[in-house]
C-alpha cells in the first residue's frame, strides 16, 4: 500500500517510507498514521484503496499459481472504517479488462518459505539427518525420534516467527544500550559492528521504492538514510524487537562481523567491489546465521554435525526469506541466497576464509566454486586472498597485544 501511494506521487517517497517504518515499529495501522500526519484525506485514501483493490484482483486473475473461489456473501471486516463501495461484479470486470491489457507476471521463485509440516518437513529432516549424523554418531530409534521432534521445534519456532515478521529482527541488548547512549547524547550513530540494527535500517530504507534514489549499497549511505529518518528512539523502544541476553553469542557475532568486514573489505578492491559495499553485505549476511544460533541456544542439539547441518540449511533459508520480505537490492539478495557467484559474494567468501570458525558462517557463493574464474583470474584471486589474510593477521596481533 505504501509503495502504491509513493509510485503515484500521492505522498513523497521519503515521507511514506518513514510513516511505514513507524507503523512497523509501533505496530499501528499504516493508514491511521498516514491520516494522522495529514498526508492524505479520507476521500483520497478511499479512491487509492479502490484502485489498489482492482490491481490486486487483476494480479490474482493473471497468476497461474493462484486459485480462488468467489463467495459473494462472505462477511467483510471493515478494519479501516472505509467502504470502497465496489460491487464484486464491477471489481471482477475491471480486473478482467486489466488482465487483457497486461502481460502475465513472472514468478521470482526461491526458497522463501520454511515448511514445517507434512512431506516438506520430512524431506528436510532426512536431508539434515543424512548430512548431520554419521556412523560415528549412530543413534537408535528412540534417539532419532527425539531428534525429529527437536528439529521440528527448531524449524517451527523460526517459521512461526518469520510468518509474523515484516522483515525486522530483534536486537541484542548490547546494541540497544549502545544506541540508547548515543541517541540520548544526540550523537551520530555509527552502524559499524551493529549488524542487527544495520539489518533493520536496511529494511526501512528498502521498504518503499524511490524513483529518484536507489537503495543504499554501502554502510555510509545507509547511515545517512538512517540519520534522516531518525527512527532510533522507536527502534530501541519497540519491545518486540528486544531479545534476551545471550552472553557469549552476542560477543562472538560482534567480533566475527568486525573481523569479516575488515577481511572482505581488503579483498573487495581486487574484485572491483567497493570496500564499504562489502562491509554492509557482511553486516547483513551474518544476521540470519545469528538468528538460527540464537534459537539453537534455547533448543540445543546434542550432535555437533547435525547442528552444523541445521546452520547450513536454515541460515540460507531464513536469509532468503527475510531478504525477500524486505525487498533488498539484488546485489545483497544474491549473497544471502547465492545461486551464482558475484564479485561481491566472492569478496565475502574470501574474507570468510580468514574468520575464526569460518564454517559456521554462510557461503555467499555456490558451494562448488565453479565460476570463480569467470569473475577474476587466479592471480587476482590470490592477491585478494593475500590482502584478506594480511588484515586478519594484523587483527590477531592486535587482539594478542590487548590480551597481553
Amino acid at each position: 500500500m505504501a509503495t502504491w501511494f509513493a509510485k503515484r506521487s500521492l505522498v513523497p517517497a521519503h515521507r511514506v517510507r518513514k510513516i511505514l517504518a513507524t507503523s512497523m515499529l509501533r505496530r499501528t495501522l499504516f493508514t491511521d498514521l498516514l491520516m494522522d500526519e495529514g498526508e492524505v484525506s479520507r476521500e483520497d485514501l478511499r479512491h487509492s484503496l479502490t484502485d489498489l483493490a482492482e490491481s490486486i484482483t487483476s494480479r490474482i486473475l493473471i497468476s497461474d499459481e493462484v486459485r480462488f473461489e468467489f463467495e459473494p456473501d462472505f462477511p467483510i471486516v471493515d478494519v479501516l472504517g472505509l467502504s470502497l463501495q465496489l460491487e464484486p461484479s464491477h471489481l471482477l470486470m475491471e480486473a478482467a479488462r486489466r488482465t487483457d491489457e497486461s502481460e502475465p507476471a513472472s514468478s521470482a521463485g526461491g526458497a522463501y518459505e520454511l515448511e514445517f509440516t507434512g512431506e516438506a518437513f520430512e524431506s528436510l529432516f532426512w536431508e539434515l539427518a543424512r548430512d548431520g549424523i554419521t556412523g560415528a554418531d549412530a543413534v537408535d530409534g528412540w534417539e532419532m525420534s527425539h531428534l525429529h521432534d527437536l528439529v521440528r521445534d527448531i524449524v517451527g519456532t523460526l517459521a512461526q516467527w518469520l510468518a509474523s515478521s515484516p522483515g525486522l529482527v530483534p536486537l541484542p541488548p548490547h546494541q540497544i544500550e549502545g544506541i540508547r547512549q548515543c541517541h540520548a547524547g544526540n550523537e551520530n550513530i555509527c552502524l559499524y559492528g551493529l549488524s542487527h540494527a544495520t539489518w533493520n535500517q536496511m529494511v526501512f530504507a528498502c521498504s518503499v521504492p524511490d524513483g529518484e534514489l536507489s537503495a543504499p549499497l554501502s554502510l555510509g549511505e545507509l547511515e545517512s538514510v538512517a540519520g534522516e529518518m531518525n527512527l532510533w528512539g522507536d527502534l530501541i523502544g519497540s519491545e518486540f524487537l528486544q531479545r534476551p541476553e545471550t552472553g557469549k553469542l552476542d560477543e562472538l557475532v560482534r567480533h566475527v562481523v568486525v573481523t569479516w568486514s575488515r577481511t572482505a573489505a581488503a579483498a573487495a578492491p581486487h574484485l572491483g567491489v567497493e570496500p564499504e559495499a562489502a562491509t554492509l553485505a557482511v553486516h547483513l549476511v551474518a544476521v540470519p546465521t545469528d538468528l538460527v544460533l540464537w534459537v539453537l541456544t534455547t533448543l540445543p542439539v546434542p550432535h555437533q554435525r547435525l547442528r552444523k547441518a541445521l546452520l547450513n540449511h536454515l541460515s540460507r533459508r531464513v536469509g532468503a526469506r527475510l531478504a525477500h520480505l524486505a525487498d533488498f537490492p539484488s546485489s545483497i539478495s544474491s549473497v544471502l541466497d547465492p545461486k551464482s557467484a558475484t564479485p561481491l559474494g566472492l569478496a565475502l567468501h574470501i574474507g570468510r576464509g580468514c574468520v575464526p570458525a569460518a564454517t559456521t558462517w554462510p557461503l555467499t557463493v555456490p558451494a562448488d566454486g565453479a565460476d570463480f574464474c569467470d569473475i577474476a583470474s587466479p592471480t587476482t584471486l590470490a592477491l585478494a586472498a593475500d590482502a584478506a589474510r594480511a588484515v586478519a593477521e594484523e587483527a590477531l596481533e592486535n587482539d594478542s597485544a590487548l590480551a597481553g
